[in-house]
C-alpha cells in the first residue's frame, strides 16, 4: 500500500487502531480463553462502541486474535429492547448468533419435535446452535449482553442461571459471556440475592472492570470522523472546544458537536449555553440517574460543598470509574457535567 494509500485509510477510519486498546485486548483475550468478564461505565460511555468494534471490525480484532479471528464469534444483544419475558431473550440471543455465524454451517432444528411452550422451544433451538457452533464448529463464542442492567434487577433467578447452563461440557472452554452494565452486577440482582445464588453471577464475579471514559486520543478520533461527515467541517480550533466541553463522555461529545454544527454558540459563557440546550441536560440527566443511589448522593454533596467523611470511599469509586477527576478540587470528567450537577444540587 502506498503512503498516501495508508494516509487516507487511517483519516477515514471509524477507529483509530488503539481504539480502546486495553478493553478489546482484555475481551477477546476472554473469549479465547473461554472466560467472562463485565464491565461497569457509565450511560453514554461509549460501550456500545466497544460492542461494534467486536461484532463488526474485523481488522481491529486481527490486532489482538491474530489467526484465530475468524475461529472466535461475538454475537451481542442490546438489553434495552429487551421485552421482559425469558421467550423475548433466548429469541433476542438466538438471532444475535444466527447473525454471528451467517458465513459458515447453520444448524439445524427438527421441525418434528414437540414442546410444552414457546419458551421451552427457543431456549432449546439456542441450545442447540450454541453446542453448533462450540462443539460442531469448534469455535469460540462469546455472546455480548450489553446494558444488562435491566435484566440483571428483573431476574427471574431461574432464567439468568440458563446463561451457566448453555455451557454444558462441551462448551465449557469455548463460550463465554461480555456483560455491560451501568452498575455493580450483585447490586442489581440484590432481590433475588444474585451474589450468593447465582452460578452466572460466579462466571466473571472476579472479573469485573470499570469501564473508563475515552483516552484523549479515542475522543479525537471520535470527534474528527463526526466531523468528516459534514459538508462544511468545524474548524480545528473548535474541535478542541468540544473535545475539553464533552470530556471524554461518548454520548456528551457527539451532543456538544450535533448541536455546534446547528448552530454556533456564542464566544462567550460557552458553558451556561450548553447547559441550558436540552439534549445536553437529558444526557447529563441519563449519567446522573445512572449512578448507584449512594454515588448520587456523594456527588451531589460534593457539588453542594457538603462532602462527609463517610462519602470518601464512595468518591474514590467515582473517581476509579472515571467520573470525577480530583476528589479535593471537585474536578469532574465535564465541566458540562459539573455544572449540570451543581444546578440540580442546588435545588
Amino acid at each position: 500500500m502506498s503512503t498516501t494509500s495508508r494516509q487516507s485509510s487511517s483519516q477515514t477510519a471509524r477507529y483509530l487502531p488503539t481504539y480502546r486498546e486495553r478493553e478489546l485486548a482484555v475481551c477477546c483475550d476472554y473469549a479465547r480463553q473461554g472466560k467472562s468478564l463485565c464491565f461497569v461505565g457509565i450511560a453514554g460511555s461509549g460501550k456500545s462502541n466497544i460492542v461494534k468494534a467486536l461484532t463488526q471490525d474485523r481488522a481491529l480484532k486481527v490486532r489482538y486474535l491474530g489467526d484465530e479471528v475468524d475461529t472466535v464469534h461475538f454475537a451481542a444483544i442490546d438489553a434495552n429492547t429487551w421485552q421482559g419475558t425469558p421467550q423475548h431473550l433466548w429469541e433476542m440471543v438466538l438471532s444475535a448468533l444466527i447473525d454471528a455465524i451467517k458465513t459458515l454451517p447453520q444448524p439445524v432444528f427438527d421441525a418434528k419435535i414437540m414442546y410444552l411452550s414457546e419458551d421451552e422451544k427457543m431456549r432449546r433451538r439456542l441450545q442447540r446452535t450454541i453446542d453448533h457452533i462450540c462443539q460442531h464448529l469448534d469455535q469460540r463464542l462469546m455472546i455480548i449482553l450489553d446494558d444488562f442492567d435491566n435484566v440483571l434487577a428483573q431476574g427471574p433467578l431461574s432464567m439468568l442461571e440458563q446463561f451457566n447452563l448453555f455451557r454444558s461440557a462441551g462448551n465449557r472452554e469455548r463460550l463465554s459471556y461480555l456483560v455491560f452494565t451501568k452498575r455493580l452486577p450483585h447490586v442489581l440482582g440484590r432481590r433475588f440475592d444474585f451474589e450468593t445464588r447465582c452460578k452466572f453471577y460466579d462466571l466473571f464475579r472476579n472479573d469485573i472492570f470499570a469501564l473508563e471514559l475515552y483516552t484523549r486520543a479515542d475522543a479525537s478520533q471520535m470527534v474528527h470522523h463526526l466531523n468528516r461527515q459534514q459538508a462544511e467541517p468545524l474548524p480545528h480550533g473548535v474541535i478542541g472546544t468540544i473535545l475539553w466541553l464533552g470530556g471524554g463522555h461518548a454520548r456528551l461529545l457527539k451532543v456538544v458537536f450535533d448541536s455546534w454544527v446547528k448552530q454556533t454558540p456564542p464566544a462567550s459563557n460557552q458553558i451556561d449555553y450548553f447547559v441550558a440546550q436540552a439534549d445536553v441536560q437529558q444526557e447529563c440527566r441519563r449519567v446522573l440517574l445512572g449512578l448507584h443511589p449512594q454515588e448520587r448522593d456523594a456527588a451531589l454533596r460534593l457539588a453542594r460543598g457538603q462532602r462527609r467523611g463517610d462519602d470518601d470511599d464512595t468518591l474514590d469509586h467515582l473517581r476509579r470509574r472515571g467520573l470525577l477527576l480530583d476528589i479535593a478540587q471537585g474536578r469532574w470528567f465535564s465541566p458540562l457535567w459539573a455544572e449540570y450537577l451543581r444546578s440540580v444540587a442546588t435545588v
